[in-house]
């Protein structure tokens, strides 16, 4: 721009100044002091405020370390795990880890069905060893030999019978009297003159010894009678028959005997308790159990001894004339 005539040309610095007054604030008309400006914060020199930091879940921390403690910590993981997620759900301005609470919830979930799993294989595993050692263990004691008796007869006998000489075989020609473990054995000879009277000696015996007298009825052709004797060394039969006098009597040898005292020789073998009267008060046979093996004799004889055999497949009933009846 160029100066008008008559006027001192301006430099350049007259020009800011001149732009700065210009910028400045007008009078007011009143003559008083002109009004400040509004104070506009720089975003450049002022910092912005920090955010509120958010905390971590406590749930969700408890949720991923309960994964180590074992079945219990499993359930405990699903628990925390769902706990923490609605946490922060609710609240996602204060918590955080809502991804480290569904991986606590995930692996509590898997390592649950896992525990689940390996603790019925288990359980399993165990019936199916303990069923195994049971079934081994009966096994081994049907294949046990006979123990071989070192008790010494209740009388010196100078001509002892032959082993041969057992129910099922021939009857011996005196009677004998041997120990089998726990169980006494009596095996009543064809010398005897009168069944009552030898059965009340052997009741005195057994009295004096402590034991009980059982009396069985066998024959020379009777199978279930050896199965009976093959048992008698097993244990379960030393434990059914334990203080107990084993009377073995010959049903066609002691024939009229038998009928005198009303002791029944049909069915056989026979079992059978005596009363004061030396008639039988109670009695059983063979068919109460079903094979002739140790595992199905013993529970029979062993209640039967004790009078606990209540259940039976063929009643009690004494023949006419017993001096006793139940």
């Amino acid at each position: 721009m160029q100066p008008h005539e008559g006027e001192p040309p301006v430099s350049a610095p007259s020009r800011e100044l001149g732009a700065r007054v210009a910028c400045a604030p007008a009078p007011s008309p009143s003559g008083d002091a002109p009004s400040p400006l509004p104070v506009i914060p720089d975003p450049y020199l002022t910092p912005p405020l920090r955010p509120e930091r958010r905390q971590l879940s406590t749930l969700a921390v408890s949720s991923v370390v309960a994964t180590l403690f074992g079945p219990l910590g499993a359930v405990a993981a699903v628990v925390f795990g769902w706990a923490a997620r609605r946490e922060i759900e609710q609240a996602p301005e204060r918590r955080r880890g809502h991804a480290l609470a569904s991986v606590g919830l995930s692996l509590g979930v898997l390592l649950t069905l896992g525990w689940c799993a390996a603790i019925g294989f288990g359980a399993w595993m165990w019936r199916v060893h303990s069923g195994a050692e049971v079934a081994s263990a009966l096994e081994e004691a049907e294949a046990l030999p006979e123990p071989v008796s070192t008790a010494s007869p209740a009388a010196p006998l100078p001509d002892a019978p032959p082993p041969a000489a057992q129910p099922g075989g021939s009857v011996p020609l005196r009677t004998t009297h041997r120990r089998l473990g726990a169980l006494s054995i009596v095996d009543l000879g064809v010398d005897v003159s009168t069944l009552s009277e030898e059965l009340a000696k052997q009741r005195a015996e057994a009295y004096a010894q402590g034991e009980k007298v059982l009396v069985m009825t066998t024959s020379d052709a009777c199978e279930p009678c050896r199965g009976v004797d093959r048992s008698l060394g097993d244990p379960l039969m030393q434990t059914a028959l334990r203080s107990v006098r084993l009377v073995r009597v010959d049903i066609d040898v002691f024939k009229e005997d038998l009928d005198q005292i009303k002791m029944p020789r049909r069915l056989y073998p026979g079992f059978f308790l005596l009363s004061p009267d030396l008639t039988p008060r109670d009695g059983i046979n063979g068919g109460e159990w079903d094979d002739d093996i140790a595992r199905n004799i013993a529970p029979v004889l062993g209640a039967f001894v004790r009078g606990q055999y209540t259940t039976r497949r063929q009643p009690w009933h004494p023949l006419p004339g017993s001096g006793v009846r139940l």
